[in-house]
């Protein structure tokens, strides 16, 4: 299962990388946004950008959500445009929006799809990161058991998986002094 984590470094230019940190480290986040169902789970903030909100069976199609993704913020469309070309040729966007969690606040272990043939990429866009942060992303075995690899959210990394891997973002640390902020776009399988 590890194998089907792939992890790419140094993805964008410099002056892309900090374009897509300032955009990102703006107000205008929404609270609430969970990944465990728990009642209790910690909730965090997010921006949703483009693709299905509520519930995969909602009517859409992968054209008019990339065109929702050019109307809401075209500098995240051609970074889709980009990394699809590069990193998931053929795959399509299904949802594209953006988590921040404060200092302490993690997620919960879940999976995002039950379709093999839908995958999951994180771009991490913060601009400085040591271990001593924390705020990894911890991938399990299908039992949800064990942690069979861990992903360091260094400054411009991108991370894709299958949507089926259980997973869980951890908090980052208090003394790192700024949020865990994560670019997350979602595939809806290979185009035709």
């Amino acid at each position: 299962m590890t194998n089907d984590v792939h992890v790419f470094d140094n993805v964008l230019d410099p002056a892309s990388h900090e374009g897509t940190w300032a955009y990102l480290d703006t107000p205008g986040w929404q609270h609430g946004a969970y990944s465990d169902v728990h009642p209790d789970a910690p909730r965090y903030g997010y921006r949703h950008f483009a693709g299905y909100s509520a519930s995969a069976a909602e009517q859409r199609t992968p054209e008019s959500i990339l065109e929702e993704l050019r109307r809401n913020c075209p500098p995240f469309h051609r970074l889709w445009l980009g990394l699809v070309d590069r990193y998931m040729p053929g795959q399509q966007l299904g949802r594209c929006y953006a988590n921040r969690m404060a200092p302490g606040i993690g997620g919960g272990l879940h999976r995002d799809s039950d379709n093999p043939n839908h995958l999951t990429v994180i771009y991490y866009p913060n601009l400085t990161w040591s271990p001593r942060d924390a705020g990894e992303t911890l991938f399990y075995d299908d039992a949800e058991r064990e942690a069979v690899k861990a992903v360091a959210p260094h400054p411009n990394r991108l991370v894709v998986f299958r949507g089926t891997i259980p997973h869980v973002a951890r908090p980052i640390s208090a003394l790192a002094g700024t949020d865990r902020i994560t670019l997350m776009f979602k595939t809806i399988g290979r185009a035709a």
